[in-house]
């Protein structure tokens, strides 16, 4: 703001600022709703990302973080813009509880997922990626629990373009319903009541 800086402006108004700034600024780039259109026509991947990277003439990580924000408002989706997730390619300075520079989310993934943290999906992406220099790290597909505890499986992969690591996390479907049996007495027990055979 023109006559402001950090100490005339408080922080929430200060961050309500630059909020609305990059909102302005993020219009402006992507050509309003037509890259938004364009993100809600193709499938959701690293790849779609790269194609309207070059379509825009935007940076990687740019698109990455408006592609996030334009899918339709139903597809829980998740981004990270971090180092390189691999233990022997990361920064001196790294920090675990806060792994990442941007932590992307969906409305929906927020909306459904709120109680995961960076950290959380730092973690899980971790357990795929290679140590490769550039380029693609990986793929999998990785289990979440939504806010009641229920499973979902999402479909994870990774690029580093030799500064930052994209991650790109897509919902698939929900995860399977984990069924514990019953142990052999229990069976025995419940089939024959008192007459069932003890175990030798």
């Amino acid at each position: 703001m023109h006559g402001d800086n950090h100490q005339t402006l408080s922080a929430g108004c200060h961050e309500q600022v630059e909020a609305e700034a990059n909102f302005a600024a993020g219009r402006m780039l992507f050509l309003r709703d037509r890259f938004v259109s364009e993100v809600r026509s193709v499938a959701p991947n690293i790849q779609a990302v790269k194609a309207l990277k070059n379509t825009y003439g935007n940076t990687l990580s740019t698109t990455l973080y408006r592609f996030i924000e334009s899918v339709d408002s139903q597809t829980p989706v998740v981004g990270m813009i971090s180092c390189h997730p691999h233990i022997i390619r990361r920064p001196s300075d790294f920090d675990e509880h806060n792994p990442s520079k941007h932590f992307i989310r969906s409305l929906a993934f927020d909306h459904r997922f709120s109680k995961l943290s960076q950290a959380n999906v730092f973690d899980r992406v971790t357990r795929y990626c290679g140590a490769q220099r550039g380029g693609s790290l990986g793929q999998a597909e990785i289990s979440l629990c939504d806010d009641n505890g229920k499973p979902h499986q999402f479909y994870f992969e990774t690029f580093f373009n030799r500064y930052d690591a994209l991650t790109l996390g897509v919902y698939k479907r929900p995860g399977p319903v984990q069924i514990f049996s019953k142990s052999r007495h229990e069976a025995m027990h419940a089939a024959f009541g008192s007459q069932a055979p003890m175990d030798i």
